[in-house]
Formats: structure tokens, sequence, C-alpha cells
């Protein structure tokens, strides 16, 4: 059974064909959601098994609990240019450090390659 992400990965390619992903690492602990390291990647292809994915994230070196990927797209379709990507990741960070609920407008996955949601708590 694949998980989440390749399902998702497979469907957003059959979508929009090669695309930019902003990636956010996150730790989960104590009701919050805190970004830990951010990054972009361009992605040709949908053959990215879970596995291979988040042995590139544990790459980044820190402890993360989850993975949210957001979809850019270029005016013609396809990635960004990296100087695009860049700016945009910045707001990307700005987006998920000022409301943990944008998360929810990309696809966010534990480290199991499980679909996660943010919920708002009730106080």
């Amino acid at each position: 059974m694949k998980a989440d992400f390749e399902q998702w990965l497979a469907a957003q390619f059959a979508d929009t064909g090669a695309f930019t992903a902003f990636i956010v690492l996150v730790r989960i602990g104590d009701g919050e959601v805190v970004p830990v390291k951010s990054s972009y990647a361009h992605l040709i292809g949908d053959d990215m098994p879970w596995p291979g994915m988040r042995a590139l994230l544990d790459g980044a070196r820190t402890p993360w609990d989850g993975a949210a990927f957001f979809v850019g797209l270029g005016h013609d379709g396809g990635p960004l240019p990296d100087v695009v990507a860049a700016r945009r990741l910045k707001d990307v960070e700005a987006d998920v450090k000022a409301d943990p609920l944008a998360f929810n407008r990309g696809m966010f996955f534990d480290r199991e390659g499980r679909h996660l949601r943010i919920d708002e708590a009730a106080r």
C-alpha cells in the first residue's frame, strides 16, 4: 500500500506535470507545530517513494515530526525559476509562522508519509 505522500505526488504530477515544491519541516508537540527548516525542490516526476523522500528530508540534520509541501508553478506551468522559488519560499515561511493553519493550504505529512491536518484548538 502506498503512503499518502506517494498518492498525493502521483495525483499532483498528473494534474500539473513538473512543479516546484516548497518544503517545511516541523516539530510537533505540546499543542503546537513549529517550523524548523525549509527549502524547495523542483519535482520533475512522480517516482519518489516516501522512504526516499524521508531520507532526503533526514539529510537536513534536524529532528522533525512532519513535513509540509506547497506547490509552486511558473506562469506557463512547470517549476519556478530558482530566483522566484527562493523569494516565494520566504513567503511560505512567513505564512506558516504567522498562522499554523496555513499548513492546511499545502499537503502535510508525518514521518510515515501519512496525511496530517492542523485543526484549530478550542481554548
